[in-house]
């Protein structure tokens, strides 16, 4: 069974790398020992990397990180693999020669890092109920989720942000397969203002989650009975005491997690509709719907003009972010009351994550009023829309930090940033990543990773796959190689690699 954190590994090992030392073991051994190590979870090729974690603070708000913690990136360093991935918890009292070391190791190349807020994480697991000590010991799992020690969480359940519009827009339906999964909605001629029209909307997306709940709380009812957790949970002092499995109400917090996805796409699509229809009434609510469900066709001129339109979100831009963040923050507050099924007693909680669901569900989404074609991509967990990130880094951390990262329970609210190769060279390019690191932190942003690319290194890639056997990217939580993902998917990061500045 795959554990979805090999823990705080730098603090846990940290006393027997000491002792060995100790008593005469040669460092040189120990690096040989976790370097074999590492290369069992290399050899196990899990798709979405075997997560592992270094920092953090003691019960003294000191660092934990340590001698060990320098090794351990190293000798992963060295090895040149992806797998495990590295979460690293950034708090104050982190060296900062220790995040320069790790930036360093992303900017030539080895991306499997991703720098998770220590401060927020730990505001927002005692905002969900942990003491202080649960919070500050918490562990980052999965992609950069978190969780107190003996809690648990299932269910990652992807919701489409974009689908309620396409109910909306439908008078119900599903705008491709025309299934009726929506409310009925007023005609589109109804509507005076966009005050109306986004009410609407949050009223669709109510209805979609409130159907999303009952389903899976009826599913993970029987959790426990056709999938018993008996070895995990006899690790779990609380499950032993109660003599439940940790899927039976073992333990406490459970939570159950729906990803809020494609923030971007859709706070995109709703800033074109403000200002193309009820702004500037240059576009009619019909003839809008029409033009999408045609995808656009024989409207290219009208597509580009919507693309290209400066109000996206992603570039610290008042209209789009402002939608985004009101959205995110009511749909919090929506799905923090829902409870689980009672046998849980739990709650569930949102998170912004989107896994290979920017893939997969863009080809079940019909085009979109962003200048999105229909089956194209979706935008990937807090980032801008491929290709739409014009503003540069600092302008997608001003946009992803106004959300408040302390009301996600669970965390999972990711920014993905890349940066060209040429703006991080040198001592002051590496001075550069850590300001736009700090600046993260410091806004109060949950977690960061980073990829460091060029169109025209991704270009010859995509062209010469022999010649980049071990050219990696950072997807959206864990690290593949390039020469792995679709051509389509290459298409995107070179499109995202095409708008940096």
């Amino acid at each position: 069974m795959q554990v979805r954190s090999l823990s705080n590994f730098d603090k846990l090992f940290y006393p027997f790398y000491a002792k060995d030392l100790q008593n005469g073991v040669a460092e040189k051994e120990m690096r040989e020992d976790l370097a074999y190590f590492f290369l069992q979870f290399t050899c196990i090729n899990n798709y979405f990397n075997q997560p592992v974690y270094l920092g953090g603070c003691n019960a003294d708000e000191s660092t934990v990180i340590n001698e060990f913690s320098y090794v351990f990136l190293d000798v992963y360093d060295k090895m040149g693999i992806f797998n495990p991935k590295i979460q690293i918890k950034v708090a104050k009292s982190t060296p900062k020669s220790f995040l320069l070391k790790a930036l360093d190791m992303i900017r030539r190349g080895n991306n499997s890092i991703v720098f998770v807020n220590d401060d927020v994480m730990r505001k927002a697991l005692i905002k969900a109920g942990a003491s202080e000590k649960q919070a500050r010991e918490a562990d980052v799992k999965g992609c950069y989720e978190h969780n107190v020690q003996g809690g648990i969480s299932s269910e990652m359940v992807y919701l489409n942000l974009l689908k309620p519009l396409e109910y909306l827009l439908h008078d119900g339906k599903d705008a491709l397969t025309g299934e009726p999964f929506g409310l009925p909605a007023p005609a589109l001629s109804s509507y005076t203002s966009f005050e109306s029209f986004y009410a609407e909307y949050k009223r669709q997306l109510c209805h979609l989650v409130d159907q999303t709940v009952e389903l899976v709380n009826e599913y993970d009812n029987y959790m426990d009975y056709i999938h018993p957790q008996s070895m995990l949970s006899a690790t779990i002092p609380s499950c032993l005491q109660s003599g439940k499995d940790v899927l039976a109400g073992g333990t406490d917090p459970y939570f159950l997690l729906l990803s809020g996805g494609f923030i971007a796409d859709l706070s995109d699509a709703l800033t074109i509709i403000k200002k193309y229809v009820f702004d500037t009434k240059t576009l009619q609510l019909t003839a809008l719907k029409d033009i999408l469900d045609s995808n656009y066709e024989n409207r290219e001129k009208l597509r580009l003009q919507l693309f290209n339109d400066a109000d996206k979100y992603g570039n610290d831009k008042e209209l789009p972010d402002s939608i985004a963040t009101n959205l995110v923050a009511f749909l919090n507050h929506y799905v923090s009351q829902k409870p689980t099924n009672p046998k849980r007693g739990g709650r569930w909680v949102l998170g912004c994550h989107t896994a290979r669901q920017s893939y997969e569900q863009g080809k079940k989404t019909a085009a979109s009023p962003n200048g999105r074609k229909k089956g194209e991509e979706l935008s990937k967990n807090l980032s801008a829309s491929m290709g739409q990130n014009r503003e540069g880094a600092t302008a997608a951390i001003l946009t992803a930090t106004k959300m408040d990262a302390t009301t996600f329970a669970m965390g999972d609210a990711c920014l993905d940033l890349g940066l060209l190769p040429s703006a991080v060279k040198g001592d002051d390019g590496l001075e550069a990543m850590h300001g736009l690191l700090q600046t993260f932190i410091t806004r109060g942003g949950y977690a960061l990773q980073i990829n460091v690319f060029n169109a025209d290194t991704l270009r010859d890639a995509q062209a010469h796959p022999e010649k980049y056997q071990d050219l990696q990217i950072r997807v959206c939580g864990w690290n593949v190689l390039w020469n792995n993902i679709k051509k389509a998917e290459q298409d995107g990061f070179i499109r995202q690699a095409e708008s940096l500045i």
